[in-house]
């Protein structure tokens, strides 16, 4: 089970919310209560950071999807999970020093703006997923955002 799909069907619950922070899967109540972590490394249930009975605070059917879920994500092995590459897209300018950084892209019915920004801090964050998204709306865009995609593990 690849990470993305973990979360998206463990937020399927009402009970619970999970998100990644960086290179963890973390699983809240209701009440924003941290109840475990896991480790996006993690083979086996030992791997995973417990901070409080989940059972206290979730009900039994919750708990028995999620362990199922945790399961499945166990077995999967490390390289099959697909963490997603992070990219931002950058504009090349005739001056190599000054690139610029695409901070917002807005689309509409009869409009499409990019948004530049000089700071890299401010410079949107895309997996493939994201830009896939883009591509479909826009297709004629295809090839200039493969020219401005920039892994961001090269800076």
């Amino acid at each position: 089970m690849k990470i993305n799909e973990f979360i998206n069907k463990a937020n399927h619950n009402d009970e619970i919310v999970v998100n990644r922070c960086d290179s963890l899967i973390r699983v809240y109540d209701n009440e924003n209560d941290l109840l475990f972590r896991i480790p996006l490394d993690a083979t086996n249930f030992l791997g995973i950071d417990w901070f409080t009975s989940a059972n206290d605070f979730i009900s039994k059917e919750t708990s028995k999807y999620l362990s199922e879920l945790i399961e499945e994500f166990l077995k999967t092995p490390i390289e099959d999970r697909a963490i997603e590459k992070k990219y931002r897209l950058v504009a090349k300018r005739k001056i190599d020093q000054m690139p610029k950084y695409v901070k917002k892209i807005i689309t509409g019915f009869d409009e499409f703006i990019i948004d530049f920004t000089n700071l890299k801090s401010e410079a949107i964050q895309y997996n493939d997923s994201d830009l896939k998204v883009l591509v479909e709306r826009e297709p004629l865009l295809a090839p200039a955002i493969d020219a401005m995609k920039k892994p961001m593990e090269d800076e």
